[in-house]
């Protein structure tokens, strides 16, 4: 097999299972605020996953180390423009945004730098940009096309966030003769998220990653949460606490929550006339009240014996 071979099927193999992921968190958004462990451990998953898709050529991307914060907060800003000239041709604003913009908003969550893109050429609605430049706020119209990189941190902090975003967004704006690797990756990524991607490997797939069993133990988790909730719901469980009948009712047979009642058929049975004298309140005749204050509340009892101190009464019907 070839290089370029390897290379293809472990890209496929990784855009698998970024679809795999995205497919989950749409699932998992079904429960918002229930599997919150999950949903953060499936968020880094997917990030990861995207980092791992954009390695082009080998290039790994190491985690920004930071050191510790010195000073007060400064803020950075700076300017890189974008080649419009040498490739008119060329779309540079849709490479840098990627689709949905989630390639600007990677870099931003690597970097920790807010990145922008402003100039001539930087909105969509080409009229709208006609309109709007000379206007307050719009000045940037005026300058060319370029990328704005904005940072806040202490000065020995902002300094690396801002070396770091602009040396990636200088990669963004590099264009390689021959097939652009880049804008088929973020083609791949657009059809994972409009869900018109097909998966070709297996439904399992997690390449080259350590975390991979991980997700995958927790889908079946979740997976196993769901299935056991259906078949609650399948045997009529459900329906709040159980009635709380009376000693003389035990020998009923009287449904004890609302959805044994529904699902076996219709209403509860009718009581036979016949059984009411085994009831606390007969239709006829007179109850025995001997054991009446045995089955009243605590409460009641509590709230009886105060009244009584106080020379009032408390009528019972």
């Amino acid at each position: 097999m070839r290089m370029g071979d390897n290379t293809n099927n472990n890209t496929q193999s990784i855009a698998d299972y970024l679809a795999q992921l995205l497919k989950d968190k749409k699932q998992l958004a079904a429960f918002p605020n229930v599997f919150v462990h999950m949903e953060r451990l499936l968020d880094d998953e997917i990030s990861k996953v995207r980092s791992n898709l954009f390695q082009i050529n080998g290039y790994v991307k190491e985690p920004l180390i930071l050191p510790e914060g010195s000073g007060p907060p400064v803020i950075h800003s700076e300017k890189v423009y974008v080649p419009v000239k040498e490739h008119p041709d060329f779309n540079f604003v849709g490479r840098i945004l990627g689709p949905r913009g989630l390639t600007a908003k990677q870099l931003e969550q690597e970097t920790g730098c807010k990145v922008m893109v402003r100039g001539k050429g930087s909105m969509r609605d080409k009229k709208k940009e006609e309109q709007n430049r000379g206007k307050p706020n719009w000045e940037h119209l005026n300058d060319e096309l370029h990328v704005l990189i904005t940072v806040e941190d202490s000065e020995n902090r902002a300094k690396l966030k801002l070396e770091r975003a602009v040396d990636e967004v200088k990669k963004l704006l590099t264009v390689s003769e021959g097939e652009d690797e880049l804008k088929k990756r973020q083609l791949m990524e657009l059809a994972i998220i409009n869900g018109t991607y097909r998966d070709s490997s297996s439904k399992n797939s997690s390449p080259g990653l350590d975390s991979g069993p991980r997700l995958q133990l927790a889908n079946q988790t979740l997976q196993n949460a769901l299935a056991s909730q259906a078949a609650v719901l399948r045997q009529g469980n459900l329906g709040g606490p159980p009635l709380i009948l009376s000693p003389r009712l035990q020998g009923l047979q009287v449904p004890t929550t609302m959805a044994n009642g529904l699902l076996n058929g219709g209403p509860p049975p009718l009581i036979n006339p016949a059984d009411t004298q085994g009831l606390l309140y007969a239709q006829y005749g007179i109850a025995d009240y001997s054991n009446y204050a045995s089955l009243t509340s605590p409460l009641l009892a509590d709230y009886q014996a105060h009244a009584d101190a106080a020379g009032c009464f408390l009528i019972f019907p």
